[in-house]
């Protein structure tokens, strides 16, 4: 494995994660201050949830990718 690929892997790997358990403090926060709403919340919360850790998965290959200096490869015809 190259540095390059190590790199973004750990950056997207580390962003991922942190768009997997910032979430967690809103559901928490949701059942101390609304517990009988809280079901229906985290339910309609979890795509949201979803899009998060898509979102850092791809900030912390764009910050990989800036890191190393390499470039998107666009796949010729």
């Amino acid at each position: 494995m190259t540095f390059q690929k190590l790199v973004v892997t750990a950056a997207s790997l580390t962003s991922g994660a942190a768009g997997l358990l910032a979430p967690i403090g809103v559901v928490k926060w949701l059942l101390r201050t609304e517990p009988e709403d809280a079901g229906i919340l985290t339910l309609f919360f979890l795509p949201v949830w979803c899009l998060i850790v898509v979102a850092g998965l791809m900030i912390g290959r764009r910050l990989g990718l800036s890191v190393t200096g390499g470039r998107r490869r666009v796949l010729q015809r």
